[in-house]
């Protein structure tokens, strides 16, 4: 009987250690849906845009406006205080306000009928999601080793080419089988939006009954301030500079492909929206998750071998690679030359978003992880997705005065920004060991104190 207890107690822990690792499972399928359904609802817009464009008679310089800076507005500003209250608080509920808020927000864009009523309604769509990303890479960093981190969030990010991929993939279809079918006094597109937005409401019900915060989570009893926060990114101010601005300007690439694309291969190949659904949704999902899971692998593999700037030389070797087939894409008459080479510039350019975060969850105290994430996000929304897509068509509208010139506007922006952006990552290399150094001191004593004193 003696000899059975420890028995009976090691199969009552190695059944535990299994429900566990199912929960920890569950919550990141649920957490990576919540990102795919994120950027359906962000992406479906760039598909729409030829109807969307002839039926409120919209500029090139509006609709970036609209895929761009209305998104990124709230997305950017917002992202710190909701991302202070992921640090202090439960961060579940904070997910779920943000997936339920976003779903409504796309729906309501199915009820616009002017260029401001849509902009408002795509405001509140950054609003939500600039609730989403801070929360889950903070909820991830307490529950994950750091050498199986980077592969981790690969697999969440798999929720953004996955949503863009469907996005296109059936949204072209949804399109089409609304135009035919004329459902009540609505447009096509403004249905495609009621459509999309539906599911998250769903989504967001299931996640606040079955997600709670992790029971190893530490909240420290005095929250770190936000001249704190300041300090220490004072005080490693290279290193974050290089890496913010470096990874903004490869997020200027991604987004550019993901805004601009849709309507390059419409208005140069002349391809249908089913086509080019078809076409752009195959490539996001295949190349777009390849490169995510790509990266990540890499980067944990590389970790493990004891080459600790992995994440920096990922992403800027990729970024580089990037650079020559996205011109290729862009330029060429050819419409299998430009499948072909987008396919290989998109599996590149969809590298650095693993690293991206990764590092900020390595370098940053648990404490202030999601706040810094929120600040990277921010950079991202203005500069990447607002700031590139709004110059691609400023230059198409002011500069080149044709909308067949486009691809010459993406070659300019994307391409530049990629090459630029792999430079300053390898720049920031050497403040990055600098600052690693640094945290591993604080964590193997408190960091509490040491963070105090940098205020």
């Amino acid at each position: 009987m003696q000899n059975m207890q420890p028995e009976r107690r090691m199969s009552k822990q190695l059944r535990s250690n299994e429900m566990t690792r199912v929960r920890q499972t569950n919550t990141m399928c649920l957490f990576m849906v919540a990102y795919l359904l994120s950027y359906i609802d962000r992406q479906i817009l760039a598909l729409l845009i030829g109807p969307i464009q002839s039926d409120l008679l919209l500029s090139d310089t509006q609709f970036a406006c609209l895929n761009g800076l209305a998104f990124s507005l709230l997305y950017a500003i917002l992202g710190f205080p909701l991302a202070s209250m992921s640090d202090r608080y439960p961060r579940p509920p904070i997910i779920v306000g943000g997936v339920i808020l976003w779903s409504l927000a796309t729906m309501a864009c199915g009820l616009c009928n002017s260029f401001w009523s849509l902009f408002l309604c795509r405001v509140l769509v950054g609003l939500g999601e600039a609730a989403l990303a801070p929360a889950v890479y903070s909820y991830i960093a307490d529950t994950v080793p750091r050498e199986r981190l980077a592969g981790t969030l690969a697999f969440f990010f798999l929720g953004s080419f996955l949503g863009s991929g469907c996005a296109f993939l059936f949204g072209g279809w949804l399109l089409a089988f609304v135009q035919q079918h004329h459902f009540m006094i609505l447009h096509a597109w403004q249905i495609c939006f009621m459509v999309v937005g539906l599911p998250g409401i769903f989504l967001g019900i299931i996640i606040a009954l079955t997600v709670h915060e992790p029971s190893c989570r530490i909240v420290p009893t005095k929250p770190v301030t936000a001249s704190v926060a300041i300090s220490f990114f004072r005080n490693h101010s290279t290193f974050f500079s290089l890496h913010m601005f470096g990874y903004t300007l490869l997020a200027v690439t991604l987004f550019s492909l993901f805004s601009w694309m849709p309507a390059h291969m419409m208005r140069i190949h002349h391809m249908s929206h089913t086509e080019l659904g078809l076409t752009l949704g195959v490539i996001v999902i295949v190349a777009g998750c390849g490169g995510a899971f790509t990266s990540g692998r890499l980067i944990d593999i590389l970790t493990k071998r004891g080459i600790w700037y992995a994440p920096q030389l990922v992403a800027s070797s990729a970024a580089f690679a990037a650079s020559i087939p996205l011109v290729i894409s862009v330029t060429t008459m050819n419409t299998h030359l430009a499948i072909i080479s987008f396919s290989v510039a998109f599996f590149f350019a969809s590298f650095p978003m693993p690293p991206s975060a990764t590092v900020l969850q390595i370098a940053v105290p648990a404490s202030m992880r999601a706040r810094f994430s929120a600040a990277m996000l921010f950079c991202n929304a203005i500069g990447g997705l607002s700031g590139g897509s709004l110059l691609i068509g400023a230059l198409n509208d002011h500069v080149f005065h044709s909308a067949a010139s486009i691809g010459t506007s993406i070659a300019l922006v994307a391409g530049t920004a990629s090459i630029l952006g792999g430079i300053l990552l390898l720049l920031c290399i050497p403040s990055y060991r600098t600052l690693c150094n640094g945290q591993d001191r604080m964590e193997r004593t408190s960091d509490m104190p040491a963070l105090q004193e940098m205020a």
